[in-house]
């Protein structure tokens, strides 16, 4: 059996540039109102990323900022980031884009989107880019990465490795980027052993890490063996009281970061959505004039957005896999569907 498996093979040698590019950063975070630029390039070109959180959490911000700044180098252009923490940050950010002229901004969440329709009519030379969200303008356009066929499949890894029959998900609040993910891991669960029990805790927060290890505690104790985070900046509290569980024979799967090279000993897989090659395209179709704006774009399990990457520590059984590549082969001829709403 292979060790790792990560899967949107295609996209490889874009995914190992991200990765490059992961490891080299450095820096902190700003204040929403006070944008942090790097030294421009050569060019015409600006591009700039919106965040939820910090660029630093390891998660999903890391992997906006890491893939809009590759984007930025791609075509040679001057590149900027905000972290936001309302939604007036986020008016106030995109405006100031706009006065400036950036040529695009990459809006890192699906709650960026009703800011960008307030701020898009007024900066028409600008392309606003969503990370999710159903507004299609002129220079509004969603990109939707299918993470949650990732989550389904870790799921099927869940119902075949617990031992107690019951799994634990740990979710920031019920917005549409987190909650379509637990819906595809309790479907991925469900479709494969009806008997597992799925207990899912939303925390409210986004960032409260002390929040997330409690809540992460009540399920193990609940008799939860099993638990998948995906609460952005809190996450690290789940990672962490998964941890601290592990002599109990608790395991867990991670999200957006490389939680199982942190954790090597607990943690089976992780749920990895990369915007990188889709950034990066949209970005080289703007610059050559090729770009088909107010459409989504779209990343799955087969071209290089939504992945999942395993554990080379804790080699997950043959038997299992087994399991697992018979459901893959259940989204490639489109045998299997997950009801998760709106894009």
């Amino acid at each position: 059996m292979k060790k790792q498996r990560l899967l949107g093979s295609i996209l490889a040698m874009t995914l190992a540039l991200g990765l490059a590019a992961c490891a080299g950063r450095g820096g902190t975070g700003t204040q929403a109102d006070k944008p942090q630029e790097s030294r421009p390039a050569a060019g015409e070109y600006k591009v700039a990323v919106l965040l939820p959180g910090s660029i630093n959490d390891g998660g999903w911000s890391t992997t906006g900022y890491e893939a809009a700044k590759k984007a930025a180098e791609t075509i040679g252009a001057e590149f900027s980031y905000t972290e936001t923490k309302s939604p007036q940050d986020a008016v106030d950010a995109l405006t100031d884009y706009g006065e400036r002229g950036f040529t695009m901004v990459f809006c890192h969440s699906y709650d960026y989107q009703d800011a960008c329709a307030k701020v898009a009519p007024d900066y028409p030379n600008t392309q606003f880019i969503t990370s999710g969200g159903t507004i299609m303008t002129e220079n509004v356009t969603p990109i939707y990465v299918k993470s949650e066929q990732a989550s389904y499949m870790l799921g099927v890894l869940a119902a075949k490795m617990t031992k107690t029959k019951k799994v634990g998900l740990v979710g920031s609040e019920e917005l549409s980027a987190i909650t379509k993910t637990m819906k595809g891991f309790e479907q991925g669960v469900k479709d494969t052993d009806a008997t597992v029990e799925v207990v899912i805790t939303y925390l409210g927060t986004s960032t409260d890490v002390g929040k997330a290890r409690e809540a992460t505690l009540a399920l193990v104790n609940n008799g939860c063996d099993i638990i998948f985070g995906n609460a952005n900046a809190a996450a690290q509290g789940v990672f962490q009281a998964v941890d601290e569980c592990k002599g109990q024979g608790v395991l867990g799967f991670g999200s957006y970061g490389h939680i199982t090279q942190t954790y090597p000993n607990c943690f089976i897989a992780d749920m990895i959505s990369d915007y990188e090659p889709v950034f990066v395209e949209m970005a080289e179709k703007i610059k050559d004039g090729t770009f088909t704006p107010g459409a989504q774009y779209f990343a799955d399990i087969f071209n290089g957005g939504a992945n999942v990457f395993f554990n080379e520590k804790l080699p997950v059984p043959d038997e299992v896999m087994e399991v697992y590549n018979a459901a893959l082969e259940g989204f490639r001829t489109d045998s299997i569907t997950i009801d998760i709403g709106e894009y």
